[in-house]
């Protein structure tokens, strides 16, 4: 710094000629300024500060208006003195004739809060802390200077901006836990941010700029210095910024938070947003300070310091990873507000159901549950408590990723339209989402759900074949438009159905353990793709051919079976020699949840001529996709337009290209596989002691485990099964049936469920089985 010329001994001419006051000098730590501490011989002491470079006047000013300001708030900060001629500001010049901005403060005693010991829990402490800060934004209400309006990198109000510029110095994964951190704030704070409460702000109530009345007991914050980074921003960033530093090295920091808030509180009052945003704000703080430290470290990159400093703080984000934000933001409103985030009663909202509801529209469980919120494998009722969610195949990647919420924001904001536009978003998703299936599935068509898309396959069929017979698996589930019940078994032959209409043709259900062909070897295969040979012999002999024949690339409500080997590649044969079109139906279990491919059909090692996709593809956003060879999609020209309001609309494709992006970025696919093959084994392990479990079979994270009262008969243990199903909601973790008799537990859970949710369930499944008395 350029202030290293100037000579103690040339400051304290300067302070006794222009504030009459002589004493002994000695120099303080100072990232920018150089600070001199005074003591006189009557054993007054002062702080002598001189500006470092390119400290412009008006800032100076600012915070010297600004303590000034605070004399009469009860506040302990420094005051700046006024020289001989009344100014609170003078120049001093060193040997070279450069001027400085210098200024005299009083000393405020006390000790440091970052000597405070680590670890310790000093809840009066952090009270206080909040009332000071609350007092102080309070006290600051009505102060204004034309300081306070300014860009720096340590206001959270460019938080965001700041981390993304800087990201680059960051690399692997602390770079990705950087980034998960900001699109929790961009989806969560960032939309309503310009609406929060704002005002003059310290800014920088950091472990070191914080003074305390004792280290031994501390109970009260005994004064604060540096009012260097003042600015005009949201007035709870005042309050993120004291949380971040107090938590720092604590082994609860939720405590802290509620401590440090309910201090504030009592000052200087919340409002709900304010609170339910602090948690994502402590951690944006957190996220500035590591990469402004990364991105100085890449220019001096030997200043050990730096290193150092952001270790805490880096520690303090792994952490936080294992918070749910929102539940300290819910926890905050309702200790400072005494919010009621559960709405209406779980009974009114029966009542309304059924006053203008179907009763078709069902619930789970004997007491339903009222769901508000979920994150990442996690379901959260309206008292905050977490559900492990084991049956949402639709939130693919997760209950409300951040990368998918802010891909939609961010587009919803821009435009929505529909496809008679050109936009970039359309055709840059269908490339990337072709790119994943062979080079023979070359055209995309975007539409809404799973059942649109299996309706618009049987179109396309159609056209393609010039038959509308349909070959449809036994106990399969298509969807709920009326094609898609019609090519349903588990619909047409179950409560309510009219059986099968006369295109509809089932064929047998390749069920390797309930079935009459046992194992999943090739000959299985062969056994159950005979079956195909009966219908297509009574097509012809009706003067008739195949339309198209679907199936799930693995069977869902039949009971989540794994079909034999070579099942698909011999029911193609045949159905495509009889002038067929073969469907698979990739709706469920779509986009690498089996694992060891990224398509169900591709286990069973064919090409489909058309595909379809739904459920996961949007992570719970309305979308679906039929994708089909070039020689079928030319069949579906026949003058008759094709559009589709919705179908491929930029918010639409802006989710679904952010989904594919989580599913490699995250390894999704082989952490399925992985997953999934941890879980079948203890699973099996486990049916050699309980045997109430018939079979365990599925691929990667789409798992069934059939539950029988008599192994060699392989009776439907129904009641149990149910029994089971209440017991694991009674430990928080959501499970349901599947299969005719309703005694399969299926397990298909967002792809993010790992190991310790596994083990999780594991344990609960057996303290189940022994409570059945197995």
């Amino acid at each position: 710094m350029m202030t290293a010329r100037l000579l103690d001994a040339d400051i304290a001419l300067y302070v006794a000629e222009h504030y009459q006051l002589e004493g002994e000098l000695t120099r303080l730590p100072g990232y920018c300024d150089l600070n001199l501490l005074m003591k006189t011989a009557g054993g007054q002491q002062y702080i002598v500060k001189v500006a470092g470079d390119g400290d412009a006047p008006v800032y100076l000013d600012l915070q010297s208006q600004a303590m000034n300001h605070l004399a009469g708030c009860g506040l302990s900060v420094p005051q700046v003195l006024s020289d001989t001629q009344g100014r609170t500001l003078g120049e001093i010049a060193d040997s070279a004739g450069a001027l400085f901005p210098i200024r005299v403060l009083n000393y405020l005693p006390g000790q440091f809060y970052a000597d405070l010991p680590e670890g310790q829990a000093f809840p009066e402490l952090w009270q206080h802390l909040g009332a000071f800060m609350g007092l102080l934004d309070k006290g600051l209400s009505d102060f204004r200077h034309p300081g306070l309006n300014r860009y720096l990198d340590w206001d959270l109000a460019f938080g965001l901006e700041v981390c993304r510029d800087k990201l680059d110095a960051l690399e692997g994964d602390r770079r990705k836990l950087v980034e998960g951190f900001l699109l929790q704030y961009q989806t969560q704070v960032k939309p309503f941010l310009s609406k929060l409460p704002a005002g003059p702000i310290h800014n920088d109530a950091n472990d070191y700029n914080l003074l305390v009345d004792d280290l031994t007991n501390p109970t009260r914050i005994s004064g604060l210095i540096d009012f260097g980074d003042m600015c005009f921003s949201q007035l709870v960033n005042e309050l993120a910024i004291a949380c971040a530093y107090a938590v720092l090295d604590q082994p609860d920091p939720v405590a802290v938070i509620r401590a440090v808030t309910k201090g504030y509180q009592s000052q200087r009052p919340l409002n709900e947003d304010e609170l339910k945003a602090l948690p994502y704000l402590i951690c944006l703080r957190f996220c500035v300070s590591v990469c402004n430290s990364a991105h100085a470290i890449r220019q001096t990159p030997d200043n050990e310091y730096l290193l150092i400093s952001a270790s805490p703080v880096w520690q303090a984000l792994a952490q936080f990873k294992l918070l749910d934000l929102a539940v300290i933001g819910q926890i905050l409103t309702g200790e400072c507000l005494g919010v009621n985030h559960s709405g209406r009663s779980k009974a009114a909202l029966m009542a309304s159901r059924q006053s203008h509801f179907s009763p078709t529209l069902s619930l789970s469980y004997n007491e339903p549950l009222k769901i508000v919120r979920g994150l990442g494998a996690y379901l959260f009722d309206e008292q905050g408590r977490d559900y492990l969610d084991m049956v949402n195949n639709v939130c693919h990647v997760g209950h409300c990723h951040p990368k998918v919420v802010a891909a939609a924001q961010q587009q919803m904001a821009t435009l929505n339209t529909n496809t008679r536009y050109l936009h970039d978003n359309l055709v840059s998703y269908g490339e990337r989402l072709l790119g994943y299936f062979p080079d023979k599935l070359a055209v995309c068509f975007l539409v809404n759900s799973g059942s649109e898309a299996n309706e618009l396959a049987f179109r396309l069929a159609r056209c393609a074949s010039k038959s509308r017979e349909l070959l449809v698996v036994d106990g399969a589930y298509h969807g709920n438009t009326n094609a898609c019940v019609d090519a349903s078994p588990y619909k047409f032959d179950g409560p309510g159905g009219e059986g099968a209409a006369a295109h509809i043709h089932k064929v047998m259900l390749p069920d390797p353990y309930r079935g009459p062909y046992a194992g999943y070897g090739p000959k299985t295969g062969s056994q159950y793709a005979a079956d195909i040979k009966r219908v297509l012999a009574d097509l012809s002999w009706q003067d008739k051919k195949p339309g198209a024949y679907i199936c799930e690339s693995v069977q869902g409500v039949a009971g989540q079976i794994v079909m034999p080997q070579g099942y698909l590649t011999s029911v193609y044969e045949q159905v495509r020699a009889a002038g067929g079109v073969c469907i698979a139906d990739e709706v469920q279990i779509g986009f690498g949840r089996v694992g060891e491919a990224m398509w169900g059909f591709e286990t069973q090692g064919v090409v489909p001529d058309i595909v379809t996709l739904g459920k996961p593809i949007g992570n719970g956003h309305p979308m679906a996709a039929v994708i089909t060879t070039r020689k079928v999609a030319d069949a579906f020209v026949t003058g008759m337009e094709y559009f589709n309001t919705f179908g491929g609309n930029p918010v639409s494709c802006a989710i679904g290209q952010a989904v594919l992006e989580v599913i490699e970025e995250q390894q999704l696919q082989a952490h399925a596989r992985r997953t999934g093959d941890y879980l079948q084994s203890k699973l099996k392990e486990m049916a050699h002691e309980f045997e109430l479990i018939g079979d365990v079979r599925g691929l990667g994270l789409f798992i069934g485990v059939e539950l029988v009262t008599d192994s060699h008969r392989k009776t439907p243990a129904t009641a149990q099964t149910k029994l089971l199903i209440e017991h694991f909601k009674t430990q928080r973790i959501l499970l349901s049936s599947e299969g005719p008799f309703n005694n399969i537990l299926k397990i298909k859970p967002p792809m993010v469920f790992g190991q310790p949710e596994a083990d999780r369930f594991l344990d609960t499944l057996r303290s189940g089985l022994r409570g059945l008395g197995q």
